[in-house]
């Protein structure tokens, strides 16, 4: 199926600080080569076994282009840092590109799902919108290189390889729907004060933005820094007084 030249081996891109980082084994660079000559030595095209070795694709590539660039690395690159051949990696995608679509689409479908299943429309606006920030959190943190991977490709020039823009689109306006309902709504109740709909979502927008400067593993959690976000949206929307919503 396959010709010689698509199984041609590409160079690894960084491969001391890859493998160092991104492929957990004892013994550092030296034992991480040495387990990528081991699996090599699989016959060609035969994936290894492992339950759920394409969610596992996933992370590792999202983790490599979030890293070091989509377009600075291949498909071949991404085979070696999971230590298998890019005949293996063929057995679940058969593209770098397919790989990216995947990831991008998966992140922004779930993200949504997610937010969207937190929002308790019975509570006060104030909550709403609270729980929309944290619950963003939450997942951009429990997916983290995914996210990165995703949302960097998306804001940058690897969207032009986005072939199901329009359904990764679909889910960005259900999401920025949501967030405008929830703010629209507040002002009209009267909890919120008389606000930009439109500039006030994409004010939390930049607030849910944390991946250029948060790390997993910090002094604070992505949800903790929600909340103080939210504390700081929610001062300028808030009204004089507070409102009942009973109606």
């Amino acid at each position: 199926m396959w010709s010689v030249s698509s199984q041609r081996r590409a160079p690894l891109l960084g491969a001391e600080i890859c493998l160092f980082f991104l492929i957990p084994v004892s013994g550092g660079v030296l034992a991480a080569r040495k387990m990528v000559e081991r699996i090599e030595k699989r016959a060609l095209g035969r994936p290894p076994k492992q339950e759920n070795q394409r969610q596992r694709i996933l992370d590792e590539a999202a983790k490599l282009i979030a890293t070091v660039g989509y377009e600075q690395c291949s498909l071949g690159d991404i085979a070696k840092i999971l230590g298998l051949t890019r005949p293996a990696i063929y057995h679940y995608f058969s593209t770098k590109q397919e790989i990216f679509n995947k990831i991008t689409l998966t992140i922004t479908e779930e993200m949504y799902a997610h937010v969207s299943s937190r929002v308790d429309e019975s509570a006060s606006y104030s909550q709403q919108l609270k729980d929309v920030m944290i619950a963003h959190a939450e997942y951009f943190d429990s997916s983290y290189w995914m996210n990165v991977a995703g949302s960097t490709g998306y804001g940058g020039i690897s969207r032009r390889e986005l072939t199901r823009l329009d359904e990764i689109e679909d889910y960005r306006n259900k999401y920025e729907k949501l967030l405008s309902r929830i703010i629209r709504r507040g002002v009209q109740n009267g909890e919120f004060r008389k606000v930009n709909v439109k500039a006030t979502v994409r004010a939390v927008y930049q607030l849910l933005n944390i991946m250029r400067w948060y790390r997993p593993g910090g002094g604070k959690c992505a949800a903790d820094i929600a909340a103080e976000n939210y504390e700081l949206i929610s001062g300028g929307l808030r009204a004089s007084a507070p409102v009942s919503t009973e109606n």
